[in-house]
């Protein structure tokens, strides 16, 4: 008698769960930037893969601040005691499906719904999956903001001192005398054209970061501009070239940029914007470097516009019912959130991978269904013997106003 596996069998599923997966995680931009260890942008944790709970605590040092002892001085008793941090991220479930009409509506077209459930649940795990994580850095809520359906955002806002609201000219002057407005509502009260992304914030808001405490880290970066393609995919990595912060920005924040006046600015980047790796992943549609900075034009981060009201499509922060925003832009003015990130920027967990599911409904219907169990959350350590969460502890989000094109 020949052994054979039907179509639903469990290991056929198991199959089909890791090509999905593995389709997904291939078309997200932001997954060169996850690892399993603090140094890497996004910190993944997978323990809860192999074991249950629903917690899993992301730990920090804290360092060591005394002087220590000089010639001759006495350690014994003069000992400094070390310092821990903490951080606890809860995960959730998502997830999604598809079902034939029945028989009849296959029959009328090419359409075979468990192959192209495989592609079609891929792609929209992957959008789900790095919304979560654009979202989580700019320090805004899951998707269904009146509700708690979905819930693997741990919502945090932005710390105040981990925002700056404004920007500069495009002949390279700061704008507000280079401090930050206080909220959104007032940079957009401002004169627009002092508002703008440009070189000299993205610097101001990198010395900030530097002197943070603890101060970000930047993260390694491997130069992989002398390998072929087939390497590259392969994963191989070529010589460390150095270690730089990573700035995600709206297109149209870039274009602020670009239209820079000042010789100092985009005239000086574009003469050097070209000596790295192109091929290296993490450099994939990078629009150019700055001060220790590798910028990303990325299209999803968020943009608010204001028009006359308090809906959340004009404001990033809600109201206490998550109906309204409570810092909503001014009429007509649009702003773009950016944000500079260093090592363990985010913290994401793993408990259950994305799984594949089959079924027919009504006997003759066939049903795909594919769910996950993760969380993401902004890193924001507990101090050391408490419960109180410190400020975010890589991300600096950058609103500036932006243009929008006619």
């Amino acid at each position: 008698m020949k052994t054979s596996f039907a179509t639903g069998d469990p290991r056929t599923e198991t199959i089909w769960s890791k090509k999905t997966f593995a389709y997904a995680l291939q078309n997200m931009c932001l997954t060169p930037l996850m690892g399993k260890d603090p140094n890497s942008l996004i910190h993944t944790n997978l323990r809860l893969t192999e074991l249950p709970g629903d917690t899993i605590v992301f730990k920090a040092k804290f360092p060591l601040s005394g002087a220590g002892q000089g010639d001759g001085g006495t350690v014994t008793g003069n000992e400094e005691a070390l310092k821990r941090r903490n951080m606890s991220l809860v995960v959730h479930e998502r997830a999604h499906g598809v079902v034939s009409d029945g028989p009849i509506s296959e029959q009328r077209t090419d359409t075979k719904i468990r192959p192209e459930a495989r592609d079609d649940l891929g792609d929209w795990y992957s959008e789900a999956l790095e919304n979560d994580l654009v979202t989580s850095m700019c320090g805004l809520y899951n998707e269904n903001s009146s509700g708690a359906a979905i819930e693997t955002i741990n919502e945090s806002y932005p710390t105040s001192d981990r925002i700056y609201y404004g920007g500069q000219t495009a002949a390279g002057a700061l704008g507000n005398s280079g401090v930050s407005y206080a909220t959104d509502a007032l940079l957009t009260a401002g004169t627009q054209a002092s508002n703008l992304m440009g070189t000299l914030l993205l610097s101001a808001v990198r010395r900030r970061a530097l002197a943070a405490v603890p101060r970000f880290r930047p993260v390694n970066i491997k130069d992989v501009s002398k390998l072929n393609p087939d390497d590259v995919r392969k994963g191989v990595q070529g010589p460390l070239m150095g270690k730089f912060f990573l700035v995600l920005m709206s297109p149209l924040q870039v274009k602020a940029v670009k239209a820079e006046s000042s010789a100092a600015g985009w005239a000086q980047m574009t003469a050097a914007a070209q000596v790295r790796g192109n091929m290296n992943p993490i450099f994939s549609g990078a629009s150019f470097i700055w001060d220790g900075m590798v910028v990303w034009e990325y299209d999803r981060i968020p943009t608010r516009t204001g028009a006359g009201g308090t809906s959340l499509a004009e404001g990033f922060l809600l109201n206490t019912g998550r109906t309204a925003t409570t810092d909503a832009c001014a009429n007509e003015r649009s702003v773009a959130r950016a944000v500079l990130l260093g090592a363990q920027a985010l913290c994401f967990g793993w408990a259950k991978r994305l799984a594949w599911h089959e079924d027919k409904v009504d006997a003759r219907k066939a049903q795909v269904i594919v769910d996950c169990i993760y969380g993401v959350k902004r890193t924001r350590f507990n101090a050391h013997g408490t419960s109180t969460p410190g400020s975010d502890e890589a991300i600096y989000c950058m609103d500036t106003e932006v243009l929008v094109d006619a």
